[in-house]
């Protein structure tokens, strides 16, 4: 009997899954440094949303606000790229 089933979202699900396990090394990388980056933007944004309340409201001064508003180094987003990475790499 021959049972005519639609598989496009299986071959979806395999192409998806091919292009994960296909990355070399360093495009492993480069989406961990993208995924930091994305991560470390957020919380930049969050940070001064959140500043500039505490500004407004009077709950904090100018000097305090451009002090916590600072933006992340290269240094910074390194690091936590290096932290997001080591769990691809740990074979624990």
């Amino acid at each position: 009997m021959y049972y005519d089933i639609d598989l496009t979202w299986y071959r979806h699900t395999q192409t998806q899954e091919n292009k994960m396990t296909n990355k070399n090394p360093f495009e492993i990388r480069a989406d961990m440094l993208k995924l930091a980056k994305d991560y470390m933007d957020q919380q930049y944004h969050m940070n001064v949303d959140f500043w500039r309340q505490q500004f407004e409201t009077n709950k904090a001064t100018a000097e305090e606000f451009q002090k916590a508003i600072q933006s992340y180094s290269m240094d910074d987003l390194m690091e936590k790229a290096k932290e997001m990475y080591s769990f691809v790499s740990d074979k624990k």
